[in-house]
């Protein structure tokens, strides 16, 4: 009598392991480091001879092409602010909460802070950006 209820348990159990496990699979896992990725450095200021108090800092502003199926890998600016303006294409943005935008040519965003994104192109063509960020000088 004790079997078949057991069966009926069992039976669950290994329902709700195989839907996690399809989940689990299911879910887009962020890649590191670029790929299909060209950025070029199109100007820089060294802030330490412009500002105050950011020695070791400059502005940089940068192009970058992400050819379809690219991608720049999970990252944060945690100590690089950056401000994006989409001139071509479309690019995703995933975010570490699970949020997930995508933009379009003439969209811009800003990222900063510990959180952390990563950026695709979904598109059949070229994505193509330009981003101005305080960064450290090499």
């Amino acid at each position: 009598m004790m079997k078949y209820p057991l069966r009926i348990v069992t039976a669950i159990a290994a329902a709700l392991v195989l839907f996690s496990a399809g989940f689990a699979a299911g879910q887009h896992q962020a890649p590191s480091g670029d790929q299909l990725v060209e950025q070029t450095l199109l100007a820089s200021i060294d802030l330490d001879k412009a500002v105050d108090k950011l020695a070791g800092r400059e502005l940089r502003l940068s192009h970058v092409t992400v050819a379809p199926g690219g991608h720049i890998g999970l990252h944060s600016h945690v100590d690089d602010p950056t401000v994006v303006y989409l001139v071509g294409g479309t690019l995703t943005n995933h975010h570490d909460d699970g949020r997930t935008e995508e933009l379009h040519a003439g969209q811009a965003f800003a990222e900063f802070g510990p959180k952390s994104h990563w950026v695709e192109n979904r598109g059949a063509a070229p994505a193509t950006f330009v981003f101005a960020s305080v960064s450290r000088r090499p």
